[in-house]
């Protein structure tokens, strides 16, 4: 492992390196879920350099980004963060991004439990909330499991495919995620007590 800030059984985090960005434009390339912004405008590495070189210079940092390597053979395979950060109320809000190919094999949710661990032993945040299109299923199903709840719905948020869609809002607090965090240790799965709404007809932008 190279400089690891939190390790799991399979995947650890670390800082950002300027190396990442040629990676992370191949993963942008090579995206395939139509729900993700990507393509609309073409992604370069000077764009992921430029976002690394930004990263860790802000005191006290706005955000916190980390990527996700394997432990076997350190490979890139996405990212997690926690953004909007209010160091005097204590909130963040979490995001993640995984390789089209590393999808599908659980690294996501040992990632995103690291990050946790991150966000409440670490940075002792006392509640980090989620946003995700509705149109984003697999996200939303995650962060249920991953023991969010439903915090709310903003309607007409975004436009996607000249259809606008809602926003769906996930918050978890500090005391429900030391619960499914040990949960999660134990093998449990974990719900949300308040799963996520489905999702309305899209509207006509």
């Amino acid at each position: 492992m190279r400089n690891p800030v939190l390790a799991g059984e399979r995947v650890y985090l670390r800082p950002m390196e300027a190396e990442d960005a040629e990676a992370f434009a191949r993963m942008d390339a090579g995206e395939t879920d139509t729900f993700m912004y990507r393509h609309r405008v073409p992604s370069s590495p000077l764009e992921h350099a430029h976002f690394i070189g930004e990263a860790y210079t802000q005191q006290p940092p706005g955000s916190i980004s980390l990527a996700v390597c394997l432990r076997e053979d350190d490979r890139l395979i996405g990212s997690v963060g926690i953004y909007d950060l209010d160091w005097l109320h204590r909130t963040g809000e979490t995001g993640s991004f995984l390789a089209p190919d590393a999808r599908g094999q659980a690294y996501g949710t040992e990632a995103k439990h690291l990050l946790l661990e991150y966000c409440f032993d670490r940075l002792h945040l006392h509640v980090i909330r989620s946003h995700v299109a509705e149109t984003n299923t697999r996200s939303a199903a995650a962060l249920g499991k991953q023991g969010y709840r439903s915090a709310g719905r903003v309607k007409w948020d975004e436009v996607k495919n000249g259809r606008y869609i809602d926003g769906l809002i996930f918050d978890l607090t500090r005391p429900e995620w030391l619960a499914a965090r040990d949960a999660w240790r134990a093998g449990v799965s974990v719900a949300s007590s308040s799963p996520a709404p489905s999702p309305p007809p899209a509207r006509p932008a």
